[in-house]
């Protein structure tokens, strides 16, 4: 009798332990103001409700982001990526929360934000710190949402099925509500080894190699290329920046050498180029010379070192592009000649 008593005890405490901890942890910060972000199909989570632009007080402890989502399918993964006074974006990493909707586990730098519990519909908050310092401008959120397989940072439209809305939070009164991001990395023609000729500008900038186009080709706004007269050659040093959904401009192939890869699940972006002609410095420009560049027109444009270029993606964000410097490229080998160029980009595009 004692042995039954005592294994009941031990599995009361059981299954009151596993209900204490799939209840909802209590709010540690009820106090904190509220940013709600309406994420469903009707604005396709990229748009209206979905984008917030507010304000916020230096020295408060924590704001609250609420995304209130509403979708047909199922979600999978919350992506959230963030920059400080128009800076680079990073992912953002989000501890594990519980909630009445049961448990969001939290995700890390390399793979996602939150696990979403096989919803379609739920409300969960994201507790942010606000920095307290009177040089802060903006803190700016992106967040998207997969429903199959795991997404990307760098790739945001790989496998989405909301997103992406933008939370703007603002310092300073006077601040534009319109922000940019900006980057520096490296690029490499279609026949470099070591980086990706292909660029995402849309959430985590970041170059993209024919790998991860070919999986989400909706990810990529720029193409850099080695082309001889408009065509491929890749033992040219002549660079160009191509729209993605226009490479066949640059095609046939020399003889002896491969198409350019082109995706054949979805269409790919397409963005305009043209040659800044401003009289503001690269390093000097911000958000209002953006919003004011003109509309570019060309599907392509030669580029060379210490050049700066205009773009617009097919999701209608301006942006420049600076050509820092080129280099010969190690080869990752194949038919023909396969000499490539890499080159040190900077880049400033609108959120």
């Amino acid at each position: 009798m004692k042995i039954f008593h005592a294994l009941l005890l031990a599995s009361t405490f059981y299954l009151y332990s596993c209900k204490v901890s799939d209840e909802p942890v209590p709010d540690a910060h009820p106090d904190a103001r509220v940013y709600t972000s309406v994420i469903n199909k009707v604005n396709g989570g990229n748009s209206d409700s979905a984008n917030v632009v507010d304000s916020v007080k230096a020295g408060s402890e924590v704001v609250k982001l609420r995304l209130d989502v509403k979708g047909d399918d199922v979600a999978k993964y919350i992506y959230i990526v963030y920059a400080t006074d128009n800076g680079t974006f990073l992912p953002l990493p989000v501890p594990t929360t519980i909630n009445k909707f049961g448990t969001f586990a939290g995700g890390n730098a390399n793979s996602y934000s939150l696990k979403v519990p096989d919803l379609k519909s739920f409300t969960v908050d994201i507790f942010v710190n606000v920095r307290n310092t009177s040089t802060a401008l903006n803190d700016v959120y992106k967040v998207w949402i997969t429903d199959v397989d795991m997404g990307s940072f760098s790739s945001p439209a790989y496998n989405r099925t909301l997103g992406t809305a933008t939370i703007n939070l603002l310092y300073k009164p006077a601040s534009l509500p319109d922000t940019y991001t900006t980057s520096k990395l490296y690029m490499g023609s279609q026949s470099s080894r070591t980086y990706g000729s292909l660029l995402s500008t849309a959430a985590q900038i970041a170059a993209m190699d024919s790998t991860a186009y070919a999986k989400s080709p909706k990810s990529a706004d720029i193409r850099l290329v080695s082309l001889t007269s408009g065509k491929k050659d890749n033992n040219s040093t002549s660079l160009w920046l191509y729209s993605p959904a226009d490479i066949l401009q640059a095609n046939p192939a020399v003889s002896g050498q491969s198409d350019f890869v082109l995706p054949t699940l979805e269409t790919s972006n397409t963005t305009y180029f043209d040659a800044y002609s401003g009289t503001t410095v690269f390093d000097s420009i911000t958000t209002s010379t953006l919003i004011n560049l003109p509309d570019p027109v060309n599907k392509s444009i030669e580029v060379s070192t210490g050049g700066v270029y205009v773009f617009k993606t097919q999701e209608g964000k301006k942006g420049l592009i600076r050509i820092n410097s080129t280099a010969i490229a190690t080869s990752f080998g194949g038919l023909g000649s396969t000499t490539g160029q890499n080159a040190d980009v900077s880049i400033k595009v609108l959120n």
